[in-house]
């Protein structure tokens, strides 16, 4: 039987994307998807022919991409946070305006607004997470930021103290307003942040693998682990100027920070003295150009489809975003990270326990040798194609998601 499923992501494109995939599936088994999503990212989603509803405007998206403090190690998190409060009202009236008869609710970890309308409607709810970085763990604790990789080691005590800190900041900072939107919709308010918003819906499904973050005990109960949302690569129809550069030399380095992020002067600088430093070629991806003149041995490009464009790559630089780690896993080449917030640190570090990569500094020195070790250590190139075969399988297991998301669906009937 069709059902009606309603995916509202929150984020960059590295959030949406992944629910995009989603959709595509549930929709070549029959069912009508709808998305309630910022308009900056509504062309994607209306290319594969889903029906939208505008999430905010524009505006909105370009005052978030553009603020400094969305990528500070320490503010980012929070930025975010006050960005999806700030969304409540219009989430309301999108959510409003998308009418009723939804089987299911799809959202990523902080569409806490289009989740808690849900729950008022009692529609069914699947959360998705993308990144191990939402998961607390005492035997696989996750580095939460920049010098923090001695964490995991720190006593249990240690640990313990430091997440009590973190609930108190979350739930002193972020319930509130949450709690005031849920009250407004009739629901009881909630008593933690990370127990009680991030960790409890209908079903709440992890999207990376055993081999990537290993499944713990202490993780919360009732979570469903799966795969990466990797497509197979599409040989999708490259712009002629960026086929012609690439076909024109030998494979280049990619560096890449971040989908949404506009403050690449210094990271696009890096980029051009590492090249010259080591040699080679590199293609530069960001909405914002570079404000120095291009040589043969660059080349700019606001955006490319990673998992076509990545194969034809020796390496990827970039900020530790899941979405770009994964593909550069399913390409087989390896990854310096440069992280800057959220789940980068993280990321980075399973990176380098993998042995696919290295964490690296923005600095040419640094950049420059390990840029260089990862293009010629032997180890390297064989972590680096074992998390290639490993990735591989990815796309064969999507059915199992899409078959757990249309499960819930099934399930709307019995409420």
């Amino acid at each position: 039987m069709s059902r009606r499923i309603l995916f509202a992501p929150f984020g960059s494109e590295g959030d949406v994307n992944p629910l995009i995939w989603l959709g595509k599936l549930l929709a070549a088994r029959g069912h009508r998807v709808e998305f309630l999503i910022s308009p900056h990212y509504a062309p994607r989603a209306r290319k594969h022919g889903f029906l939208c509803h505008d999430l905010g405007t524009e505006e909105d998206f370009h005052r978030l991409a553009s603020d400094p403090a969305l990528w500070h190690p320490l503010r980012g998190t929070w930025r975010v946070a006050r960005a999806m409060h700030q969304s409540l009202p219009a989430c309301r009236a999108a959510f409003e305006a998308a009418g009723s008869g939804f089987d299911l609710l799809v959202t990523s970890s902080f569409a806490l607004g289009a989740s808690a309308l849900a729950e008022a409607r009692g529609i069914p709810r699947l959360m998705l997470h993308l990144q191990p970085m939402v998961l607390r763990s005492h035997r696989d604790m996750p580095v939460p930021g920049p010098g923090a990789g001695w964490f995991p080691q720190a006593p249990k005590l240690f640990q313990d103290a430091a997440f009590g800190v973190v609930d108190a900041v979350l739930n002193r900072t972020m319930l509130p307003p949450l709690n005031d939107f849920r009250a407004s919709l009739g629901l009881p308010r909630l008593g933690d942040f990370y127990r009680d918003a991030l960790m409890r819906s209908d079903a709440v499904a992890l999207l990376f693998p055993d081999w990537f973050a290993p499944p713990q005990p202490d993780w919360p109960p009732g979570v469903h682990q799966f795969d990466f949302p990797l497509e197979v690569p599409a040989v999708a129809d490259l712009p002629d100027a960026l086929r012609d550069w690439l076909d024109s030399g030998p494979p280049p380095v990619l560096w890449t920070h971040g989908s949404a992020n506009v403050h690449l002067r210094q990271a696009q600088e890096l980029a051009l003295h590492v090249t010259r430093k080591i040699g080679g070629r590199a293609l530069l991806v960001g909405r914002v150009a570079p404000e120095f003149p291009l040589s043969d041995a660059l080349f700019h490009c606001p955006a490319v489809p990673f998992e076509d464009v990545f194969p034809r790559c020796r390496a990827v630089v970039h900020h530790g975003g899941i979405g770009t780690t994964s593909k550069a896993f399913a390409a087989g080449i390896p990854q310096m990270i440069l992280p800057l917030a959220h789940d980068q640190h993280d990321n980075a570090a399973r990176v380098a326990r993998l042995r696919a990569g290295v964490e690296g500094r923005p600095c040419v020195r640094d950049a420059s040798r390990k840029l260089g070790q990862i293009l010629e250590s032997p180890d390297i190139a064989e972590g680096v194609a074992r998390c290639r075969s490993l990735a591989s399988r990815s796309p064969a297991r999507a059915a199992e998601l899409a078959e757990f998301a249309e499960a819930l669906a099934n399930n709307s009937d019995r409420r």
